[in-house]
């Protein structure tokens, strides 16, 4: 996959078989839903820390999409 956000973990004993988010990938993420915070209500730093489980489950669509998942 050509997107510098997304690899496969790999450490020294395991490879991952499924696409994640890379740390650059996480930290994008973050910022960019912060700025969607400060742009809708106009206070900086406002989604600063607060937008955890909107996080996360982008994070998982995400990682459905990229690894082409079907619901169950």
């Amino acid at each position: 996959m050509g997107n510098k956000y997304v690899e496969r973990f790999v450490d020294e004993d395991y490879v991952d078989d499924q696409l994640t988010l890379t740390s650059d990938g996480f930290v994008e993420l973050s910022e960019d839903l912060e700025a969607i915070i400060e742009k809708f209500t106009g206070v900086d730093g406002a989604g600063f820390m607060k937008c955890t489980q909107i996080r996360e489950d982008l994070m998982d669509l995400i990682h459905e999409i990229i690894n082409e998942e079907k619901e169950a």
